[in-house]
Order: structure tokens, then sequence, then C-alpha cells
């Protein structure tokens, strides 16, 4: 009969540990949102004696000078990173894409950078700042925003511009006819920093500056040029470049555009984020008739766009929610009921009914992080 009871007992625990089926009872569902977290937090320590580049595990590369800080006084750092790039990332950290002037946004990533010695906040000192470069092309017309606080995400407008590195051609073409290019051998010698919202303004006044140089005698238009696109291919043409040379000058100018960067001055959380156009604001309406929950997490996921939003509510009967809809919309809401996580989910989009009843039902863990996630 002991050997049963063994027997039993084991299967038991192992069930148990297939899946996380309930939670530590606890009064709100934040008990719920801090389980669903990733662990993104990187810490770096360091002494910085000299200009210092530090790369995360997603590709954010932050640059710190010697003299960033105002109150370093020589001892240990240490650098806080998180990087959110993957939608599922944000979605999971309750993370929301929403200005402070209640615009909706779309982000090209997230994340948080601090620098603390010992148990002291660094500050950096006016005038300065360090260089950010992120892995990945930003959407068109981003901009960079702030929040200085980690529960309740409503993002500020900054007036940092992302920039991006692109080859100076006007000066390369210079140097290529200085004949110095034979002695020193330098590909692509000469590059400049540009803000990505000035990027194609710059690239036409170099083009038009460079074909002005190489094509004086030549009486064909140049704006024609421009407009069919001409220009890189014209920059390969007399540079006595080999066919492999020519190949990497080409990938080079195809793909010069993949660096991208900015300047702060501020720490906490930064949001590289565009305006989305939505195509209608409906006043939804959601009815709760569960009076044994207190606490819940609404989350609205814009299934086509990298746009998040997350509410946290305490007890209601009538929730109104005046929600910009752009394509589909997935309604995610949970709460806990004891130890039992209960949830309802649900699309939204611009022809659907604007009243909602909320029927909840229990979950796991587990189950709900697919939820979330999922299309």
């Amino acid at each position: 009969m002991k050997t049963i009871y063994i027997l039993i007992f084991s299967i038991v625990m192992l069930s148990c540990q297939k899946e996380k089926t309930s939670l530590p009872i606890e009064e709100n569902s934040i008990a719920i949102s801090s389980q669903l977290k990733t662990d993104k937090l990187q810490n770096f320590e360091f002494v910085l004696k000299k200009d210092t580049l530090i790369s995360g595990k997603e590709g954010t590369k932050v640059w710190i000078t010697k003299d960033l800080f105002e109150n370093y006084t020589n001892g240990k750092i240490t650098f806080e990173l998180k990087e959110f790039y993957s939608k599922e990332d944000m979605i999971l950290n309750g993370l929301s894409t929403v200005t402070d002037k209640d615009e909706l946004l779309e982000s090209s990533g997230m994340f948080y950078i601090n620098f603390k010695e010992g148990d002291k906040q660094l500050k950096i000192k006016k005038g300065k700042s360090y260089d950010v470069t992120i892995p990945n092309k930003p959407l068109a017309e981003s901009n960079i925003y702030y929040n200085n606080n980690d529960s309740i995400f409503s993002w500020e407008l900054s007036e940092n511009k992302i920039h991006t590195e692109i080859s100076d051609i006007v000066r390369n073409l210079e140097y290529f006819k200085s004949g110095k290019w034979k002695y020193e051998n330098i590909p692509d010698k000469f590059k400049k920093r540009v803000a990505i919202d000035s990027l194609e303004i710059v690239k036409k006044r170099d083009s038009l500056k460079y074909l002005k140089i190489i094509n004086e005698d030549n009486k064909k238009s140049i704006e024609a040029l421009i407009e069919s696109n001409s220009e890189w291919a014209i920059v390969l043409e007399d540079q006595n470049l080999t066919k492999e040379e020519e190949i990497v000058r080409h990938n080079f100018y195809e793909n010069q555009n993949q660096i991208y960067s900015f300047t702060s001055d501020k720490l906490g959380w930064i949001n590289i984020d565009k305006i989305l156009a939505y195509e209608v604001e409906k006043e939804i309406t959601y009815k709760n008739t569960n009076q044994d929950l207190k606490y819940f997490s609404f989350n609205l996921i814009y299934q086509n766009n990298q746009s998040l939003l997350n509410y946290n509510l305490g007890q209601f009967d009538t929730y109104l929610n005046k929600t910009k809809i752009i394509g589909k919309i997935k309604v995610v809401v949970y709460a806990n009921s004891g130890n039992k996580i209960m949830f309802d989910s649900f699309y939204i989009d611009k022809n659907s009914k604007s009243e909602f009843d909320l029927n909840f039902k229990e979950i796991t863990l587990d189950k709900l992080n697919q939820e979330l996630i999922s299309n």
C-alpha cells in the first residue's frame, strides 16, 4: 500500500511540473503580469577610464565617453540595459505605444538605459550625451521618445534625431580624382552622419553635386538621371575598379543606410516610434458581471502593426475606452480569482460592435502567455 501512495504522489508531482496551473494568492493582477514578464535586464560592470563601447545581446551598442558623468568618482559603474525589439517581448512586459498626447505609436524598438556607481545614481553632465546604435532599420518617420515611469508608459517626444551613416560621395569622388587612392587604397574613405528625416534630401543633393562634377560636358539632364535612379550606377564609373571591387561598392551603396544611431542626454526608458495613422476612433464598452474579480489587465494588441496598449483597472461593472482602430485588434483581458487566472479574448475592428460582455474563463499561466502573443 505504501508503494501505491508513493506512485500516486509521483504521478501528481510530474503532472504539476508540465505546466504552471496556478499562482500564489495575491490581491491583484500584478501577480500575473510579473510572472509573464521576460527577464531582459543585462548588467555590465566597468571602471570608466576611457571612452567605452558596450554591446547588448540584441545588438544595441552604447558609446560612453570618459567625461560623460558629473558625479562619477572613478569607482565601478553598473550599466543596466534592457532591450525590447520583438513584439512578443513588448506584450509580455506590459509595454504600451501611446504618447503623452494620446497619439498612437508604432515601435521600432524600446530599451532601458541606466548607470550607477555603487548605490549612487549617475547624472549626465550638462552638454554631454552618449551615443546609441540600434541593430535594425527604424520605421519611416520615426522619432525618439522618453518615459520616466516603470509602470505607466506614456511617451514624450524628444528633440533628439535618429541618424544614419552614408558615404560622402562628393568627397570620395574628389579623393579618387586626386589620385591619392592609388597609394592609400581606402575605399569609401569619407562618410558622414545624416538625420534620417533628411536622408533622401541629402542623398539627392549629394548626387546632384556628384553628377555635376562627372558630367560637366554632358548635356543630358541631371534631374532625369536622378529620376531614373541611375546615380548609384554612375558612382561606380571612372574609378578603375575591378569587377570584385565594383560588387563590393554596389553592395555598400545598396546597404549604406543600415547603421542607425542617435545621441541622448537622458537615462531611463527610450522608444523609437512613429505616429500611426488610424482608420477610426470608436468608443468601446466592456461589461463585467463577475464581482469576484477586482483587478484587471486590459491588453489591446494591433495585429498588423508593432503597436500595443496596456491598461490596469480596478473593479468595474462598465468600462468605456476610446480606441484608435487600424486593421484588426486582439483584446485580451485577464484577472485572478484567488489562485486562479481568469481571462477573455476577442477581436475588434472598425466594423465590429461597440459593446462587449466579458465572459471570463479559467486559464493557465502558460496558455495565457500564448494567448497574448499569438494572432
